[in-house]
């Protein structure tokens, strides 16, 4: 099948799920069900390889989300109830000021996607910025995506995280090389998406989810005594410090019985886990309203997110395992592009046919490995191309992009409109960045 009609079957459905889900009201979920039955045919796949892969990049995205959804999601209707979120809110606000809310986001998130996925960034703190938006008066168009594009920035750029971390070895690149200029790259990058998600605060107005916001409106109705600031926050600081923690000694003291002790408590599902426990002690009772009931409640509200992501997954699948990443990939390798932009834009086809980051920063880094020397690059100006093409361009087919879409409570085309631009505004300025570099012969 040629390569034409390969990325012409591609364009065509998207623009389909589009169409089914915002012309014709037809629910995300079948939308995204129909597409990758359809595209999986159109591509000559045949009824059976389709079957196949939609079933195994649906298991294969719930493998590794799925349980962190259902945990985030409980541990923040948990917070919501006990008014952990809305004490966590108002300290924030008295912290920064209203003006600043959003950028405390942005650094907050930035830090956290170093060490934690961006969907899983986002599952942790969505209640506190769907809080934040309710009390400022801030769409959800802005901090929703701001959210996420600022750790889906650290995560494309910083090792440990695996795909910088990948990328960095197969180029045989020095850890903390990487990991330096991974970080001074994602300045720039943060600092101007941060700007940009301003600008769709101003054009896209979404209010937070109610079921975010519900909590703080009873706590305002009923003058509510609030949790501490400090015991509000443990929930959410600890699982983030104890998987940076297991991170860190994973590289410093790989096999150790530090390093496997630290990877069991720092895996997401366990350490949140422990989290939603800490955010169930606020209540200051272990009833059955704590214990069953408020469970049942986050549960329901994560039935949505994890069921139109792991079908996410089941489209990245069919077109990660199909002909069609493969032969794109050929085919700019051929094309005669200037050395600098061959790793960029394989990455950035790659990130998108995909819809994973990682894949897209491992895979322009794999590729380009055996011709980095013909093509007169070094391996760190390779590996900062290829992590910023891996920012490129989020759409339906990723769990970040549905994560962020139905948790912020944005439609499909707003999500189009603010998620998919931010990450081309993201991949392109930390692309630049490393161009200037280059001319400046720092790298």
């Amino acid at each position: 099948m040629s390569g034409t009609w390969l990325v012409v079957a591609f364009a065509l459905a998207i623009v389909a799920l589009i169409a089914l889900i915002s012309k014709f009201k037809l629910h995300p979920s079948l939308a995204i069900l129909l597409v990758v039955l359809g595209l999986g045919l159109a591509i000559g796949l045949g009824p059976k390889k389709t079957l196949d892969l939609t079933y195994s990049g649906f298991a294969g995205t719930l493998k590794s989300i799925g349980i962190v959804i259902f945990l985030g999601t409980v541990m923040g209707q948990i917070l919501e109830e006990t008014g952990a979120a809305v004490s966590i809110t108002k300290a924030v606000i008295r912290l920064v000021g209203e003006k600043n809310v959003d950028l405390a986001i942005a650094i907050s998130a930035a830090f956290l996607g170093i060490a934690v996925f961006a969907d899983s960034v986002v599952i942790i703190l969505i209640p506190i910025v769907s809080t934040i938006a309710y009390y400022t008066k801030r769409s959800m168009a802005g901090l929703g995506t701001l959210l996420f594009l600022a750790a889906y920035i650290t995560h494309s750029l910083v090792p440990p995280t695996p795909g910088p971390l990948a990328a960095a070895a197969v180029l045989k690149l020095d850890l903390g090389t990487s990991i330096l200029w991974g970080l001074i790259v994602s300045v720039p990058a943060v600092i101007v998406t941060w700007l940009y998600c301003k600008y769709l605060e101003k054009k896209y107005w979404v209010e937070p989810k109610q079921e975010y916001v519900s909590a703080a409106q009873r706590a305002e109705e009923q003058n509510a005594k609030l949790p501490s600031a400090f015991g509000s926050f443990l929930p959410i600081l600890l699982p983030v410090i104890f998987i940076t923690a297991a991170s860190l000694t994973d590289s410093a003291l790989k096999g150790s019985l530090v390093a496997n002790v630290m990877g069991f408590i720092g895996d997401p599902v366990v350490s949140l886990l422990l989290g939603t426990f800490l955010a169930m002690a606020l209540a200051g009772r272990w009833d059955k309203t704590v214990l069953n009931d408020w469970v049942e409640k986050g549960i329901a509200g994560s039935a949505m997110p994890i069921i139109v992501t792991g079908l996410g997954g089941s489209l990245a699948a069919l077109l990660k395992d199909g002909p069609l990443s493969k032969e794109l990939a050929q085919m700019i390798v051929n094309s005669g592009l200037p050395p600098i932009l061959v790793p960029f834009v394989i990455s950035a086809v790659v990130c998108t046919i995909t819809g994973s980051n990682t894949v897209g920063v491992l895979t322009g880094a794999a590729l380009m490995q055996p011709m980095i020397g013909s093509l007169g690059l070094s391996p760190l100006a390779t590996f900062l191309a290829c992590a910023s093409g891996g920012q490129w361009v989020k759409i339906p087919n990723s769990s970040g992009f549905w994560v962020t879409t139905t948790l912020s409570n944005m439609d499909l085309p707003t999500a189009m409109r603010t998620i998919t631009p931010a990450t081309v505004v993201s991949g392109a300025v930390s692309f630049g960045f490393t161009l200037l570099l280059m001319a400046l012969h720092i790298i």
